[in-house]
């Protein structure tokens, strides 16, 4: 009961993630370069991916795609630490490469992301 609800929480994030991705790509762009640029900001974020990725990891044993959850869980939880330990000319590169990004390839990750949302809220609730 406690992972379908953890679950269901983490879909509907992913969900509004994606949703935002496609419909506003420019803001999406704007909060996430905020997001790295501003210490607590990153530190929330980066605390939040690992702890999204720990519950997917861990709870995904009784999923039938046990193995597509711990894999997108084990990829929050390196890109939560990752993001943890950037130092200041890492994260300058990583703003700018983000600022060239253009906007289908945020809406294209939008996609993905509503895809991941919707995969996940069918499993669980087959589960």
């Amino acid at each position: 009961m406690l992972s379908a609800l953890l679950f269901g929480l983490i879909s509907l994030i992913w969900l509004a993630m994606g949703l935002a991705m496609i419909a506003v790509p420019l803001w999406w762009s704007a909060w996430v370069k905020r997001s790295v640029a501003d210490a607590l900001h990153r530190y929330v974020a980066a605390q939040g991916l690992i702890l999204g990725g720990l519950i997917l990891v861990l709870g995904a044993s009784t999923h039938r795609g046990y193995w597509l959850w711990v894999t997108v869980g084990s990829l929050g939880v390196a890109i939560g630490m990752v993001l943890l330990g950037l130092g200041e000319s890492r994260r300058e590169r990583l703003l700018a490469v983000w600022e060239r990004t253009p906007a289908w390839a945020c809406r294209l990750a939008g996609v993905m992301t509503v895809t991941l949302a919707t995969l996940l809220t069918i499993d669980t609730m087959r589960g």
